[in-house]
């Protein structure tokens, strides 16, 4: 050991510190790539007496610009930095009782064909790299049913409390009633984030905003409560990707559905993901059309129809009730947005989420839209453009604005493993209708009357 350690080491007295304490996890960090306090102090030009104090516990709260050089100097990443960070936070609160959560809201039907969403969102939640995690997907594609999933699985495992920050369900104690309004605030711009950082405490837990509407403020706010709580994973469901770059985007897409270009294959091959959710609604159909092979074709269809969005396929099984199968599939081809809306349910959401997306583009991706729709079939980057010299940068950024958009969705993969793509239905509909002519106004008649020996007569003739 030289000199100058020796005189560095003897300012520090023997180690009777909390390990846990800034000054020990300091300590450890600096000798762990065996550096002097006056080492450290020349790669992070903080000054030797300021390393000394820090150590010694003299000083327990360095500012943030002491800290980050200390860090950078250490070159520590990940969990060393992490685990420096929260020291300098100080001793945490021990946050919202273990005991004020009660279970996130339940599923209460079953989820179909998102088991490979719901594991690998769970991956993602488990991962420590994956701390914001953003689910996108259109309207009715189901996001806030798959947060349920995973908030319950979460919550089963007892991995993590889960906080459910939404409308319904989630804790009944006043403790974390006080969070989630301190959460509603904070989104709202007008939330402190000390108080909340205090509320949720060190400990691992995940907090869940369904139906929550982002802005640079709120995803701003959100990132420093990220940055006090190093144990803290958020999950929030979006429409689309964000702007600001921040964060893991998961996206969701429809439920896939038979490909009429794949040819069937015997019944397995036809019960797509989408068919599946549509027998799990059809209550006591399921059994007959498991045995008919004409109505299993229709409600594949009607399902093909709806481009696999669970909400609209959920719609379209409460028709049943005044519709065969046959009938539904005959109106699918005429109107699949009535189907898409509940009976007795005049709101036209779906229609209005697809108009605005269709309204948001700019010139140029509408022009691809409109090329895309040529295709009645799934089709592969190849297959949708003219030549190979057209496949570049803006070709692929205008088809993946139009899948994370909701307009184009992933179809089942080519015989050679090249993704496909097709353009939604509904879609193709939607733009069937802007672009048909108007009808043209009735034509101005005169009408006359005139008295008869029979009576008095009228009868009206072209203007």
């Amino acid at each position: 050991m030289n000199s100058t350690q020796n005189r560095d080491e003897r300012t520090v007295p023997p180690d009777h510190q909390d390990s846990s304490s800034l000054g020990a996890v300091l300590k450890a960090a600096r000798r762990r790539i065996g550096v002097t306090q006056t080492q450290l102090a020349d790669l992070s030009s903080v000054s030797v007496r300021t390393i000394r104090d820090l150590e010694l516990g003299l000083t327990q709260n360095p500012r943030r610009e002491t800290l980050r050089l200390l860090l950078d100097g250490l070159r520590l990443t990940g969990v060393q930095r992490a685990r420096v960070e929260e020291a300098a936070a100080g001793p945490a609160s021990g946050g919202i009782p273990a005991d004020s959560f009660a279970p996130p809201p339940a599923v209460l039907e079953p989820t179909v064909g998102r088991e490979r969403d719901i594991e690998a969102l769970l991956g993602l939640v488990n991962l420590g790299g994956h701390r914001l995690i953003r689910v996108v997907g259109m309207a009715g594609v189901g996001k806030t049913r798959l947060l349920q999933e995973v908030a319950g699985a979460m919550d089963a495992s007892s991995r993590m409390r889960v906080l459910w920050a939404g409308p319904e369900g989630g804790a009944t104690d006043s403790s974390a009633d006080r969070s989630q309004a301190q959460v509603a605030e904070l989104l709202g711009g007008d939330g402190e984030i000390d108080q909340l950082a205090t509320a949720v405490g060190a400990d691992d837990i995940l907090l869940v905003l369904p139906d929550v509407t982002m802005n640079p403020d709120s995803l701003a706010a959100l990132r420093r409560l990220l940055v006090r709580r190093r144990g803290l994973r958020v999950l929030y469901e979006a429409r689309e990707s964000s702007e600001w770059g921040a964060g893991t985007d998961y996206p969701v897409f429809p439920l896939s559905v038979a490909d009429r270009s794949a040819g069937s294959a015997g019944r397995e091959a036809s019960v797509s993901p989408a068919l599946r959710l549509m027998l799990s609604r059809c209550g006591s159909l399921e059994r007959e059309a498991s045995a008919d092979s004409r109505t299993m074709a229709a409600l594949a269809g009607i399902c093909r129809s709806l481009d696999g969005i669970p909400r609209a396929i959920e719609a379209a099984a409460a028709w049943l009730l005044l519709y065969s199968p046959d009938q539904l599939l005959s109106l699918a081809g005429r109107d699949p947005f009535k189907l898409a809306t509940p009976p007795g349910n005049d709101t036209a959401d779906l229609r209005a989420v697809l108009q605005a997306a269709v309204e948001s583009l700019h010139p140029r991706d509408a022009d691809v839209l409109r090329r895309l729709t040529t295709h009645s079939l799934p089709w592969t980057m190849a297959q949708a453009f003219a030549s190979p010299e057209q496949i570049g940068d803006p070709a692929l950024s205008s088809i993946h604005l139009l899948c994370t958009l909701g307009l184009v969705r992933p179809a089942n993969w080519d015989a050679g493993g090249t993704p496909r793509f097709t353009v939604l239905n509904l879609v193709r509909h939607l733009l069937a209708e802007d672009a048909a002519p108007a009808a043209p106004a009735p034509e101005p008649r005169v009408a006359l009357r005139w008295q008869s020996p029979a009576g008095v007569e009228s009868r009206s003739y072209a203007a």
